[in-house]
């Protein structure tokens, strides 16, 4: 519901810059951080310990660790965790974009008497 102020024989509406002087969406965070976020979750724990596993782990029989397998693991983590960057930053931009064409306007309508 937009808010209707009566100011002497003015009816103003107003558009307050709700978006505009908000903390919470004008912080900018580190893109370094963030996409270490992505490194954050179950699926990447799992992947995370398999890795350690591979290289860890000997296999036996005086042969040395899977080295293949460590990167091959690393480098499915590192591509995941980039593309979830690339599309979480696109619609990022996508909403600032739309935010900034939500500037603050007021309209003030006078009322005929």
């Amino acid at each position: 519901m937009i808010p209707w102020h009566v100011h002497g024989s003015y009816y103003v509406m107003l558009f307050a810059d709700l978006w505009t002087n908000d903390k919470y969406f004008n912080e900018q965070e580190s893109k370094f951080l963030k996409f270490l976020g992505f490194m954050w979750n179950p699926l990447s724990w799992v992947m995370e310990a398999a890795a350690i596993m591979a290289i860890a782990l000997a296999n036996g029989d005086g042969r040395p660790p899977d080295w293949q397998d460590f990167v091959g693991i690393t480098c499915l983590l590192v591509i995941n965790s980039t593309i979830s960057f690339i599309e979480e930053n696109n619609a990022g931009n996508a909403a600032a974009a739309l935010m900034a064409g939500l500037a603050p306007k007021t309209k003030v309508i006078q009322e005929t008497v």
